[in-house]
């Protein structure tokens, strides 16, 4: 925003609240913002917009990474939203079966996968299912995956979920597109090293702080790309007539270092394949 020439203290005050990973406290916060009367409200993800587009249908809203906005509820189209609302819709549930395919070459003998997952993904997104597909298209029939899925509802849930893993001889997990995973990263790192269980996430943030692989957009310019168009609306653009958009970059990030932790070999096809390499 302020290479868009708004520069905070001179023409525009952010007032910020934080749920500290508690969705419960969304509506009071959403409420908070929107009785401040400001000229937007942005929101990251599907929880905190549709939080916030309960509170308010006239202040603009603009989001940086929104899964399926349409089919939720939050716009009337992609091409044209109708509404308050506009911003940057994710993809990334539907890269979970590319996710699932890059885990089988890395480790083609594996039996048995973790998906973490939270009930609001179970609900809204078949990301699950793209995963249980691909993990069915072994080469060898034996080679078949078992799914091994887990609810989660808050962070209090994942040591509970990784217990589980234990009892159920997972070999390695994925994490599913819910902000959710992006947030608590660390943590679940912390248990999957502890049970030396490799991570293929969703995020290259994840990647970054010790998963084995990641692949997804990137989210530094989902981000820049909202705040663009958060500079369009407060100039005079219309949320309602604002087309939503897609990501149209995405990048496969391998952790070499990660790999040598786990005694995991990353065979060349995969390098070749890596936007980011870290050593």
């Amino acid at each position: 925003m302020r290479e868009m020439g708004w520069v905070e203290g001179r023409n525009v005050t952010y007032d910020r609240v934080y749920a500290g990973g508690k969705s419960a406290r969304l509506p009071d916060l959403a409420g908070e913002l929107v009785a401040g009367r400001p000229n937007l409200l942005y929101a990251a993800n599907n929880t905190e917009a549709l939080a916030l587009a309960a509170k308010t249908r006239t202040v603009p809203i603009v989001f940086s990474g929104f899964a399926n906005p349409v089919e939720l509820g939050l716009v009337k189209s992609l091409a044209r939203p109708g509404g308050n609302a506009t911003g940057i819709a994710n993809i990334g549930w539907e890269l979970g079966g590319r996710r699932m395919q890059l885990l089988k070459q890395v480790m083609p003998n594996i039996k048995r996968v973790g998906v973490l997952v939270t009930p609001y993904g179970l609900k809204h997104f078949p990301e699950q299912q793209l995963i249980e597909k691909a993990a069915g298209t072994g080469v060898v029939v034996v080679a078949a995956l078992v799914v091994v899925v887990a609810a989660l509802v808050e962070s209090g849930d994942l040591d509970a979920a990784f217990a589980s893993r234990a009892e159920k001889r997972v070999e390695a997990v994925l994490t599913t597109h819910i902000g959710f995973f992006l947030r608590e990263r660390r943590r679940v790192l912390d248990l999957a090293r502890k049970q030396r269980i490799p991570v293929v996430a969703h995020r290259s943030e994840i990647a970054d702080d010790g998963a084995l692989m990641s692949y997804s957009s990137i989210l530094l310019e989902q981000i820049r790309a909202a705040a663009q168009m958060a500079d369009k609306i407060l100039r005079g653009a219309k949320p309602a007539d604002t087309p939503i958009e897609r990501p149209t970059k995405f990048e496969l990030v391998v952790n070499l270092k990660a790999a040598r932790a786990l005694g995991v070999t990353v065979p060349q096809s995969v390098l070749v394949q890596a936007d980011r390499v870290i050593e």
